[in-house]
């Protein structure tokens, strides 16, 4: 059973930093698998309103508030919404479910950690009158970490799922005479009984809830850093065409900006480049797209590993980099487009990107003067691609930015 104490897991209070937030609409339009990454409440549009109960909900998963004090932090909002007497189980739903995923996603990667010496997990349900028989089916059982039957079944399984899942060594498992289940029994037909009657239910398949038949801990961690490896767009995304909107070569010049700044010349050393990016944001600097979404503009972005204290090797001569810098604040304020992208590593971790495109017009104002696209993620600018007004950027070079306009289109001038 969950019980509501302060959260010491770095992992559960890092998942809901990483959290963006969307309307219903968008939301609604991610897969599974990436509404992780987002936060959304039905029947509250994106605004100050949706705004409040994240951070509330943050708060709660922070400092290991109760239920009690998160609706106390955003009840302005869910009075006004009618949420209270019988629709107060909204409320309800809202917080034990993202709630329970914090703790889960949290507490799957400690296990991961001691997967060596305690390779079996037991899946635990509560067993009252409110457990899911599907769940309840399960309470007990026990497979090893690595088993695929994680994949569909580590919790939460469903809206205010409430079951859990602890370590077991082989010494445990000899001492309790534990049976470990190697098939994985998803799909199986089970019986169902009433918990109120004890009358036999007709019987049904071994399934989670629609839309958590997925691993949260696994997509947030992989088995991997999030950082690690190379992301790349997941398969089948809605793109520009989809929405409606032209090619980069058609835009109208009425939605094109007017950027002040110039361009910085290409091939200079990492010192030159460094030095202006300082003059003009220093170290780093928090700017504000059209969204009201922050967006940290860093030194460290531009680094080719960006820990603390890694040696000070720079990518400013990759394409657009150093050039750019100039117009990093007009791009990130002004952009044509910002797209949200699902991104898989080869390990399996998963993480939405933020990508915005950008476009400005020459001196006399009459075309395009240059293209760029750069991704952020976790709030974080990410390094940027950009081109000039030369002959090719009507061939190769605006084909390749028009792939890159995959996704959610968040916003749009």
């Amino acid at each position: 059973m969950l019980t509501l104490e302060p959260l010491s897991m770095e992992g559960a209070q890092k998942f809901w930093k990483d959290k963006i937030k969307l309307s219903p609409g968008e939301f609604n339009k991610l897969s599974d698998e990436a509404k992780l990454k987002a936060f959304s409440v039905s029947g509250i549009a994106k605004g100050d309103e949706l705004s409040t109960v994240f951070e509330a909900m943050q708060k709660a998963v922070a400092d290991g508030e109760s239920f009690g004090d998160f609706k106390n932090r955003a009840k302005e909002v869910f009075d006004k919404r009618g949420w209270t007497g019988p629709a107060a189980w909204r409320v309800d739903n809202i917080f034990r479910t993202n709630i329970q995923t914090a703790y889960s996603v949290g507490r799957y990667k400690e296990m991961q950690a001691v997967s060596k010496t305690r390779p079996f997990w037991q899946y635990h349900a509560v067993n009252d009158s409110r457990t899911r028989p599907t769940h309840a089916a399960l309470n007990g059982k026990v497979f090893r970490n690595d088993n695929p039957f994680w994949d569909k079944w580590y919790p939460p399984n469903g809206f205010r799922c409430r079951c859990t899942v602890t370590t077991l060594s082989h010494d445990d498992i000899a001492a309790e005479k534990i049976e470990v289940t190697e098939k994985d029994p998803t799909g199986n037909l089970i019986e169902q009984v009433d918990p109120v009657s004890g009358n036999k239910m007709p019987a049904r398949a071994l399934m989670p809830d629609r839309g958590f038949d997925f691993n949260p801990g696994k997509v947030q961690w992989g088995f991997a850093s999030a950082d690690t490896g190379k992301f790349t767009d997941t398969t089948n995304l809605r793109t520009a065409a989809d929405y409606g909107r032209r090619s980069l070569e058609n835009v109208l010049a009425k939605s094109i900006p007017d950027f002040t700044g110039a361009m910085l010349p290409a091939k200079e050393k990492d010192s030159f480049y460094k030095a202006e990016f300082e003059k003009r944001y220093g170290e780093e600097k928090i700017l504000k797209d059209p969204a009201g979404e922050p967006v940290i503009l860093s030194l460290r972005s531009f680094m080719e590993i960006k820990e603390t204290g890694a040696k000070e090797v720079y990518k400013f001569n990759k394409p657009g980099h150093g050039e750019s810098i100039t117009l990093l604040q007009e791009m990130i304020e002004q952009p044509y487009e910002i797209w949200l992208v699902p991104q898989k590593n080869e390990a399996g971790s998963f993480r939405l990107a933020k990508r915005y495109v950008s476009v400005w017009k020459t001196e006399d104002k009459d075309r395009i003067g240059g293209l760029a696209v750069f991704e952020v993620v976790r709030g974080m600018f990410q390094g940027v691609t950009s081109f000039l007004p030369t002959k090719e950027i009507r061939g190769d070079n605006i084909k390749y930015l028009d792939r890159q306009r995959v996704g959610l289109l968040l916003y749009k001038k």
